[in-house]
């Protein structure tokens, strides 16, 4: 897979801003398609490149209005219908999901 996730962008970043962050570290993307709430995904022309910029972005503190460490990672898939809501009570009647 040549996509990545990028999260904890500042939520006024936007695609010129992404593309500059990977530019200043030689990386060459195919696609960047920036989401509000601080996240991104970027695509690579192959696996080596998408590789090259894990190795160099994740953890990366860039400061563009203030101070953040980026995460760089392969995006997953969650499915809605594995989340459980659970309680729990602290008393012992047992009747509290585990």
């Amino acid at each position: 897979m040549n996509k990545l996730y990028i999260g904890n962008l500042p939520i006024e970043a936007d695609e010129a801003a992404v593309r500059q962050l990977f530019a200043e570290h030689n990386l060459t993307v195919a696609d960047i398609s920036v989401k509000r709430g601080g996240y991104a995904f970027v695509d690579f022309p192959d696996q080596s490149a998408a590789d090259r910029a894990i190795d160099k972005l994740h953890g990366f503190e860039c400061v563009i209005v203030y101070r953040l460490a980026i995460s760089v990672n392969p995006p997953t898939l969650q499915s809605t219908s594995s989340t459980q809501i659970k309680e729990t009570s602290n008393d012992s009647s047992g009747g509290a999901w585990r």
